[in-house]
């Protein structure tokens, strides 16, 4: 998330909006316009305004990460659009003028102020790219008065309807009957995959509903598989485990990959689908399974195993490309150079081209020498370190989230005709749509799926939850527990909050909501990931068309870090 640019200088702008004006960087309506930006270039522009008046634009971003500052007519700096979306989607700007005059609009390439004191950092992040001022809306006073009144009436039919709809939950805390989800049984009839999202990666509260969910789908439902945001190829050791008994609890706990999931919360989940899988059949059991492409270290080593056998001499053009992605992915997770890992993970591309293809076309012979299983089991492990390449050599693109959805849909093909599975993501990923343009997993599921994908999300008022502190050290990153108060007036949270809810869901798919026009508007919600900083924005508009559903717990409290050694 990424909150206001901290380096305006007033003086030096208000000599750019002078020639801007000059140059008629006027804003209009029904007119657009095309620039490139270059790192550390300012674009000023300007739009006349009556008191009452509103202005709408949108910025698309076409390879650079912008933000816009708006200036009001005094030199008062208003305010700071910017959407966590990356280089690429629209960057929506709105005015409500308060006094007539000329409001500037200050374009320039985005600065993370949790890494803003580094001038590396600054030049690692920033690029040159294209972007459009187009969709220039102004409406008079009078307009706007409508707009507003519509608006007020909206929410108000909002959060009268959380009222009426929301079905209370008697406890997050698996193993305490299904009563109060009984409900889920109608909605989730026809539904083949559902999402279960969250806000922030770190509330024990989300996890155990989860397990609940988990607990309640497989019991009362059918549901045989679940599929988690973590390493595909080291959750294979999760998935024996749960199904065979093999190996151990502590190891499965952490082996995945991700701190986020090393907690008390994932092992209690992962602990009882073991117990539950020893009392039925095996076509009964309920599998574990990772989906993300990153952490591919399992595959390597498959994949040097694999070479030892039937070309020994590629070896070394192995050992080049695993330098060059360990590189990648340190200087990637470096919160100093964010951008940094770009170049080898660029560099490290034709080379995994190269062994793709190479395993492709020697099909009939490394086949012949490892076995079908062998063979497609190292297929898939090239597969999945060519999608980690391509998600990041080029910065945050959202393939990620493309192939993410590839790797369920797949898995999905793998299993049992009519199986049904439950997803775990954050809510960014299950979400359907997303307002920043870029596409999302969820999205990628539905175009899919349709009507048989179903995406839950989850938020909460205030509390505490575990992340990742840039605050703490920007160099090394501490986990640490972070506690926030209360969300903005008019958030989603306060929406729930106002209707007197603790712990609830709402279905978004019944007849009831089909009036809620709001529905499709977009909502301040917390978006809490792997990072924090105070210095990030705690909120982002959500619009709830990307949710299904929604789980909405009151209070959180931090997950409980597992920090026991595991061996394999």
């Amino acid at each position: 998330m990424k909150p206001a640019h901290y380096f305006f200088c007033f003086f030096t702008l208000f000599a750019s909006y002078t020639n801007a004006l000059a140059q008629n960087n006027v804003l209009l309506p029904n007119k657009a316009i095309d620039k490139k930006l270059a790192p550390g270039e300012h674009h000023p522009y300007t739009v006349s305004l009556k008191t009452g008046e509103y202005f709408t634009a949108t910025v698309m971003q076409k390879g650079v990460d912008v933000a816009i500052d708006v200036i009001d007519p005094q030199g008062k700096k208003l305010g700071t659009f910017d959407s966590p979306n990356g280089d690429q989607g629209p960057e929506p700007i709105t005015i409500e003028a308060q006094s007539a005059g000329n409001y500037q609009l200050d374009i320039y390439n985005f600065v993370d102020p949790a890494t803003a004191n580094d001038s590396s950092s600054i030049a690692s992040t920033q690029k040159s790219g294209d972007y459009t001022i187009s969709a220039i809306t102004i409406l008079s006073a009078e307009a706007n008065k409508q707009r507003l009144a519509q608006v007020q009436k909206d929410k108000d039919l909002f959060r009268q309807w959380l009222q009426q709809n929301a079905h209370d939950l008697k406890t997050v805390d698996a193993e305490n009957g299904f009563e109060d989800l009984q409900p889920y049984k109608n909605i989730l009839k026809n539904v083949q995959v559902v999402g279960l999202g969250e806000s922030s990666h770190g509330t024990s509260e989300f996890f155990r509903m989860k397990h609940r969910m988990l607990e309640f789908l497989v019991k009362e439902m059918g549901y045989t598989a679940f599929y988690i945001e973590a390493s595909r190829k080291r959750c294979e050791y999760i998935n024996r485990y749960v199904l065979y008994g093999e190996g151990t609890l502590d190891t499965a706990t952490a082996i995945q990959g991700f701190t986020t999931w090393r907690v008390y919360e994932v092992r209690s989940m992962i602990d009882w689908m073991r117990k539950y899988n020893a009392t039925v059949p095996l076509s009964k059991r309920v599998k574990f399974l990772g989906y993300d492409i990153q952490i591919n270290d399992v595959g390597q080593q498959q994949l040097n195993a694999f070479y030892k056998q039937v070309a020994p001499e590629k070896l070394p053009h192995l050992d080049s490309l695993w330098a060059l992605l360990d590189s990648a992915a340190r200087l990637s997770n470096s919160t100093l150079n964010p951008g940094s890992g770009q170049r080898p993970y660029q560099s490290a591309f034709n080379q995994s081209l190269e062994i793709l293809q190479d395993i492709s076309l020697n099909n009939g012979t490394y086949q012949y020498a490892t076995g079908k299983e062998i063979y497609n089991q190292n297929l898939l492990n090239i597969k999945l370190i060519i999608e980690e390449i391509i998600s990041y050599k080029d910065g945050y693109n959202g393939q990620r989230d493309y192939y993410m959805a590839q790797n369920i849909l797949e898995l999905l093909n793998l299993e049992p005709p009519g199986s049904k599975v439950v997803v775990w993501a954050h809510n960014i990923h299950i979400a359907k749509t997303l307002d920043d343009g870029i596409s999302s997993m969820g999205g990628y599921l539905a175009q899919t799926l349709k009507q048989k994908y179903y995406t839950i999300g989850f938020e909460f008022y205030e509390g505490s939850f575990q992340s990742r502190n840039l605050d703490s050290n920007n160099r090394t990153p501490d986990w640490d527990i972070i506690t926030i108060g209360a969300p903005p007036v008019e958030s989603l949270a306060w929406y729930f909050n106002k209707a007197g809810k603790e712990k609830c869901y709402v279905d978004f798919k019944d007849a009831s909501a089909v009036n809620i026009k709001n529905r499709s508007l977009a909502y301040p919600m917390h978006g809490f990931g792997s990072m924090y900083s105070s210095k990030r924005k705690e909120t982002n508009l959500v619009s709830l068309a990307g949710f299904d559903g929604l789980i909405y717990i009151k209070h959180s409290t931090a997950a409980k870090k597992f920090t026991k050694v595991y061996a394999r």
